[in-house]
């Protein structure tokens, strides 16, 4: 508890060392703990199985078990060649090679041995030879020719030059001392000494019942060998093995038969190894070698565990307080992470490059000079591996505290170019920018992939260090193609987000803006442009609208304002003529008095009702009302004055019954008002149709409640319509637009002549958009045609 306190105590730049130091001698610890796995692993097994596998049951003696009966088979073949009783003699004729057409020579074994001991070679005492001199130049001992025989090959001869078994005279005889390295090894080992492995191998002839045996153990027999362990039985009447030792190979018998002295396949081999291991060989070696290997293999597996887990946790704490200071969350750099980005990358990569010639030249010769031949590849490889780690661990932290001080790319060369580049091409066409962009993109992976060839062809390093560089650039290609796939998307959400606020803007929603607080270059340019254009268009409603409450409250006012005096002449008018006036004249002042009050009291009723009517400020009592019945009773009302003008009415009505739902005062005004307009403009004694009909929706009405059906999951529903249409021919000339005539004290006769306020239409149209109807109006010549629709009710 006291050395944890005082570690706590400690300052920050003292931690931090303390943290490094560990950091770096429990990466030791991991190293160490796989180089002893590696080392302890030659068998196969893995740590799963390793603690419960026994040396019997791993491939190594599998393999030692197979060696041992191929290195007997070549005993058994050899055993005649080297001498006779199991004894080397020094006189037997081992070789014949022919230098010349008349030079032919024999050599005994003697021979060879002196004449390999006259080369610069050793004999040592199991026959194998060790060079321990060099002849300068060309050994005058050695001689080339043509083999004519081999007491190891004894079958295959030669007749000189016209043969192509050519050779030198020292290749020749150090084959044929390897082949009694073998046999005199095998027989020390396996026969003259004591052995684990016990065998015994048979073989008869049928004709004159003479055997050959060839055994280690006399009393090793079918019925006892299986209590030794591990066996191997081949029966003289069957082909297959009676064993339990795995993967034997399947040119044992075949090599079995090979060195069968008698002719026929009259032979059989029992072969055992004593698991308890009673004597001292290889197999008892190996099996104390392989226990030892598991308590080395677990001990590494512990070492690796653990020294990860220290390196880990003290390499998350550097990283948590790299940059940092006692008592304070200011980022401090160092100075070299006060360069320019680029500038500490080139930095570390040079210390990276000395630090790998230092180790290969230094550091690795003096390990070679403390260990052994056999592990210089080994040290080699966790030498440079180190260097490598710790240079990769300087840029690291010199890349995290640029990181934490948000200075990688504000302090960077490419951040100035970027700049400049955007800067310069932020009022380039669109063209431009994707051409030089394009160009950029196709520059940068051709130097990378050409980098990646490069590494791969033409730098000699070592292999792990040259798959490292490889694998690097080719994750940065990845990384680079990713970057500029999410650049390319992003840059295509903002085209769309701008496509839809022109979207939006069209369809009048002007209040609706773009964040462009993601957007930059032209592009921001543009979504600012957009969202300018939707505030112009937002003021110019705002104004409109405004423009339109001040005109209707100018009209209600005024019109107010002119009705109470109107009401009070209208009164005086008819309290006058209640005073018995004979005066003709007066009596005819009196009468325009009454006309022309009556028209001005009309028309300030009509334009208050026509300001209502626009602002939708006219309460609407919907109900079902038969459009039919409501049309005949208004043509029955406007009979008599349809015959002052000598108007014909034609009447087009369906029998049937057109139940609509609609306010009936209103739907009456608006009937009553083209019915008054076609009193006022039609061409007298002309023609008037009216036609009520029934109509079906049309493509566009039934492709919207489609829309809105497949949305609501609802089956489609669209009602008919009715129709009703009014024409007549005009008695003045229509020279105006359609829409113009539903306009506020617009006429059709432009003289005026006639009496009207030009809000008839007027009102008809907002009265019919306020019960959910549609109007419209048709001028084809001198053709008047009113239109109104609504809804039949199911």
């Amino acid at each position: 508890m006291n050395t944890l306190q005082n570690l706590s105590s400690l300052p920050m730049c003292a931690k931090k060392l303390t943290a490094s130091l560990l950091h770096l001698f429990f990466l030791v610890i991991t190293l160490f703990g796989i180089g002893t796995m590696y080392m302890n692993d030659n068998l196969g097994v893995g740590i799963v199985r390793i603690s419960d596998t026994a040396y019997e049951e791993t491939t190594g003696f599998n393999e030692q078990f197979n060696r041992d009966m191929s290195n007997i088979f070549r005993y058994i073949k050899y055993r005649d060649t080297f001498g006779s009783d199991d004894s080397v003699s020094l006189k037997k004729r081992m070789l014949s090679m022919m230098f010349g057409p008349s030079d032919t020579e024999n050599y005994t074994l003697e021979d060879l041995i002196h004449q390999l001991e006259s080369s610069g070679y050793k004999l040592n005492e199991d026959f194998s030879y060790v060079k321990t001199s060099t002849v300068p130049g060309i050994d005058p001992h050695d001689k080339s020719g043509y083999i004519l025989w081999t007491a190891i090959n004894p079958d295959e001869t030669s007749t000189g030059a016209s043969d192509s078994r050519r050779g030198t005279l020292n290749e020749t005889a150090l084959s044929i001392m390897d082949t009694l390295h073998v046999y005199y090894t095998t027989y020390h080992r396996l026969i003259a000494s004591p052995s684990n492995l016990h065998f015994r191998i048979v073989y008869s002839d049928p004709a004159s019942h003479e055997t050959e045996t060839y055994e280690n153990d006399a009393s090793l027999t079918e019925e006892n060998v299986k209590q030794y362990g591990k066996y191997a039985i081949l029966p003289g009447n069957s082909v297959f093995f009676d064993t339990n030792i795995p993967d034997i190979p399947l040119n044992t018998i075949p090599s079995l038969a090979a060195v069968n002295p008698y002719s026929g396949s009259n032979f059989y081999m029992i072969a055992a190894v004593d698991t308890t291991y009673p004597v001292r060989d290889i197999y008892s070696e190996q099996s104390s070698d392989y226990r030892a290997m598991q308590k080395y293999y677990i001990g590494g597996f512990v070492l690796m565990i653990l020294g990860s887990l220290v390196s880990l946790v003290t390499l998350i704490y550097l990283i948590m307080v790299s940059g940092h200071h006692d008592g304070t969350n200011e980022i401090f750099l160092h100075r070299i992470d006060q360069t320019k980005t680029e500038t500490g990358l080139l930095i570390s990569c040079v210390i990276a490059a000395l630090a790998y010639a230092f180790c290969r030249i230094v550091v690795c010769r003096i390990a070679h000079l403390t260990l052994p031949e056999e592990s210089w590849y080994m040290a080699d490889r966790s030498i440079l591996m180190a260097a490598g780690y710790l240079c990769l661990l300087f840029t690291f932290f010199s890349l995290l505290r640029r990181y934490k001080a948000r200075v990688i790319w504000t302090n960077s060369f490419l951040r100035i170019w970027h700049d400049r580049m955007a800067m310069a091409a932020v009022h380039r066409p669109f063209r431009v920018r994707l051409t030089a962009s394009f160009l950029f993109y196709l520059m940068i992976n051709a130097a990378m992939i050409l980098l990646f060839w490069f590494i791969r062809e033409r730098i000699l390093l070592p292999r792990s260090i040259t798959h490292a560089l490889l694998f690097t650039v080719f994750a940065a290609i990845a990384v680079f193609n990713l970057w500029v796939l999410g650049i390319l998307m992003r840059r295509y959400s903002e085209l769309d987000r701008i496509a839809d606020a022109v979207d939006r803007l069209a369809a009048g929603d002007s209040t609706y803006k773009i964040d462009t607080s993601t957007f930059d270059g032209r592009e921001l340019l543009l979504a600012e442009g957009i969202n300018n254009i939707g505030d112009g268009m937002e003021t110019a409603v705002r104004e409109k609208v405004k423009s339109e409450r001040l005109k209707a409250d100018l009209i209600t006012n005024v019109s107010h304002d002119i009705k109470t005096p109107l009401t009070s002449i209208i009164s005086y008018v008819d309290l006058i003529k209640r005073e018995n006036i004979t005066d003709p004249r007066i009596l005819g002042y009196l009468e325009i008095l009454t006309q022309k009050s009556q028209r001005l009291k009309t028309l300030t009723e009509d334009l208050v009702e026509a300001s209502k009517a626009s602002s939708g400020n006219i309460r609407m009592d919907m109900v079902e009302l038969d459009l039919v019945e409501l049309v005949m009773q208004a043509s029955g009302e406007f009979e008599d004055r349809f015959a002052q003008r000598h108007l014909t009415l034609v009447m087009n009505a369906p029998d049937e019954r057109m139940m609509i739902r609609a306010d009936g005062r209103s739907l009456w005004r608006v009937i009553e008002n083209l019915f008054t307009n076609v009193c006022k403009y039609a061409l007298d004694s002309s023609r008037v149709y009216v036609d009520l009909t029934r109509r079906p929706a049309d493509l566009a009405t039934l492709q919207a409640a489609a829309e809105a059906a497949t949305e609501q999951g609802s089956p489609v529903s669209v009602p008919d319509r009715a129709v009703f249409t009014i024409k007549n021919i005009s008695s003045s000339q229509l020279n105006i637009h359609p829409d113009e005539l539903t306009e506020r004290f617009v006429r059709g006769d432009v003289s005026r002549t006639t009496e009207g306020s030009g809000l008839g239409l007027s009102i008809a149209k907002s009265l019919t958009e306020l019960m959910h109807g549609d109007f419209r109006i048709v001028i084809d010549g001198d053709l008047f045609k009113a239109e109104v629709t609504f809804d039949i009710l199911p």
